[in-house]
């Protein structure tokens, strides 16, 4: 707790002694005794202004029993009367206690003019335990006016056009509670040159407020000095405070009318140019076309003024010299008695499309030949330009690039080299220019055909049972086939009288043979058969035996 002291206080106080009380009977009784020092009262000034608090302390013991009490007062009495009281009990204790109180000092509670009044500030306490004891002491203090200071309430940007309320609250600087009501307020505009462009008597609410409709006729947009100032009155000094109005040019509406989605971008060589035709309107808030607008237009790779068309819209062709990609449309609408304002699109901007036609879907070719691939491609836009067209293998053993012209009859020789893998390969077909796009999957197919060289041995025949043989296949890069279809034909026979379907050649294989293949030398064909290879055949002349039964009897 703060103890504040002033020396300087005129004070007028009641000098207590402590007292003892002992009360004696002649037989042994209960005692009832207190103790009572108050020892000073101080205010933390002795000028104030209206407005200001008043903080009071006083310092005393009280001890007293617990049927006694202990009552205190703090008050202030200023020249209008009494103005202000704090009481209340405090229960006993041995311990030196503060007491304190505060009182704001309001303009309805004084009237101290010029010169400034006299007022007092009190504090009394009383207190009683079989006793009664008090003592009290008053500071005299003067009450001078008080300052006061204005507040904004609103933004102080306004918007020209729109009609705006400009609010101050005039209120003291010791306390916002405490405001200058119903008072006149003097209100002075001047603008960038130091014209008076409005002064005007206003007068305060019961709330401090002073309020200012501010509009076009105060005049164009632009910075002003805005002066509030009041002679003040017996209870507030005079005062003057100045402060800035930003008046802003006004909001307006620019509205893109026409633009393109996308566009093609320009060809590799910069001859053929697409054009984008951009049309805008500029209009005020009242939807009024603003006709005296400048504006503007950039992209990333350019930038120009468009055309006013004289009814609020503007126009431009924009030529798009620029490669593929999203291109962002930034348009500007400049005017002085607006504010800028900006408007935006995305256009996408396209390569030229290019189709794959070939002859046939698909073709085939023999390891260790070339292929002829006939096809067009055709262009949406021509640009009488070559494209470099690249024809890649899906398993990536391969990859051709050719320039190609659009809109004509093409080919590609393809080299089938012994190290491509048998079977179907994928051919995409794209380009490595930016400028073109095969929009659809492009492709065709390209089948890689091995050949076979067989090697067979005959293991043995027999009439009406079975030919067991042992057969090698390997391929033209010298690589065992493991899996093959095996048909097996007897001398000029057309049909086979047996047939091995996925023969593991990593182990001898055996066939029936039909009756009808007599125990002599016939001429056996095979013919095997596998997947994206050419077919081979073998024909050895075999003996067929006629199998026979020994049997040996021991005696």
């Amino acid at each position: 707790m703060t103890t504040f002291r002033c020396s300087q206080v005129k004070r007028k106080a009641v000098a207590l002694v402590p007292i003892f009380l002992l009360l004696f009977t002649c037989f042994i009784s209960p005692v009832s005794a207190f103790y009572f020092d108050f020892q000073y009262f101080e205010t933390d000034k002795i000028v104030y202004e209206v407005g200001e608090t008043i903080n009071m302390v006083a310092k005393l013991i009280a001890d007293f029993s617990e049927d006694g009490w202990c009552y205190v007062s703090f008050a202030v009495v200023t020249d209008l009367g009494p103005a202000f009281a704090d009481e209340y009990f405090i229960p006993p204790s041995p311990e030196i206690r503060y007491l304190n109180s505060s009182y704001t000092i309001h303009p309805d509670h004084t009237n101290p003019t010029v010169s400034g009044v006299q007022a007092f500030v009190l504090f009394n306490v009383e207190i009683f335990d079989t006793v009664s004891q008090g003592a009290g002491e008053n500071i005299e203090i003067t009450i001078v006016r008080g300052h006061l200071d204005t507040v904004p309430q609103t933004s102080l940007v306004v918007q020209s056009g729109i009609d705006t309320i400009l609010t101050f609250k005039v209120e003291s600087v010791h306390n916002s509670g405490i405001v200058y009501s119903n008072d006149a307020v003097a209100v002075i505009v001047e603008d960038a040159d130091s014209q008076t462009v409005l002064d005007a008597n206003l007068s305060t609410t019961m709330d401090g407020l002073v309020s200012l409709n501010w509009n076009d006729s105060l005049g164009p947009p632009g910075l002003y000095n805005l002066t509030l100032l009041s002679d003040g009155n017996s209870d507030f000094l005079p005062f003057s405070d100045s402060y800035q109005i930003n008046v802003l040019p006004a909001l307006s509406n620019l509205s893109i009318l026409s633009a393109p989605v996308s566009i093609h971008c320009q060809s590799p060589d910069g001859n053929h140019v697409e054009q984008a035709d951009i049309l805008v309107d500029h209009r005020d808030l009242n939807l009024n076309p603003v006709m005296d607008s400048t504006v503007t237009w950039e992209t990333s790779f350019e930038n120009g003024t468009m055309i006013n068309l004289g009814t609020g819209q503007y126009s431009a062709s924009i030529p798009f010299q620029t490669t593929p990609g999203n291109q962002l449309l930034n348009i500007t609408a400049t005017n002085p008695l607006f504010q800028t304002v900006q408007e935006f699109t995305t256009i996408s901007v396209l390569p030229n499309s290019l189709q794959f036609s070939p002859i046939q879907s698909s073709w085939n070719a023999t390891r260790g030949q070339d292929v002829r691939i006939d096809f067009e491609i055709h262009s949406e836009l021509d640009w009488n330009q070559s494209v470099p067209v690249q024809f890649l293998d899906n398993t990536s053993e391969f990859s051709i690039e050719s320039d190609i012209h659009p809109g004509t009859s093409d080919y590609l020789v393809i080299p089938v080299l012994s190290n491509y893998s048998t079977g179907l390969h994928t051919v995409n077909v794209s380009t490595s220019s930016e400028y073109y796009s095969f929009q659809n999957p492009s492709q065709f197919t390209l089948g890689v055909i091995g050949t076979l060289d067989l090697n067979n041995t005959i293991d043995s025949a027999l009439y009406g049972e079975t030919l067991n043989f042992t057969i090698t296949i390997l391929d033209d890069n010298n690589k065992t086939v493991d899996v093959v279809d095996i048909l097996v034909y007897c001398d000029n026979d057309t049909v086979p009288f047996a047939f091995i379907n996925n023969a593991n050649t990593s182990i001898s294989q055996y066939v029936s043979l039909p009756l009808w293949i007599s125990p002599s030398f016939h001429n056996i064909s095979f013919r095997v058969e596998c997947s994206y290879y050419v077919q081979a055949n073998l024909t050895m002349t075999v003996q067929v035996w006629m199998g026979t039964d020994i049997i040996i009897t021991i005696t």
